[in-house]
């Protein structure tokens, strides 16, 4: 049977403190996304909150300016 790893030499012990170092990396990598994740959703809700709680505002449509016909000349 061949080793696990190309490369000779290499302990099973070695890679697996290897993987468990990666692994811990990772980790941490994904604490972060998961923290600025957990921090847009908040915003999100936040602002969600506050523009429901804003007055309603009164938009005004402005209609196109009246053409001329040929009998107001």
């Amino acid at each position: 049977m061949k080793p696990a790893s190309p490369r000779k030499g290499i302990s099973a012990k070695q890679v697996l403190q290897r993987i468990d170092r990666i692994a811990g990396d990772l980790n941490v990598l994904l604490v972060v996304i998961a923290i600025g994740l957990a921090t847009l959703d908040l915003t999100f809700l936040v602002t969600q909150k506050v523009v429901e709680r804003l007055p309603p505002i009164t938009r005004l449509a402005h209609d196109a300016a009246p053409t001329p016909t040929p009998a107001d000349d």
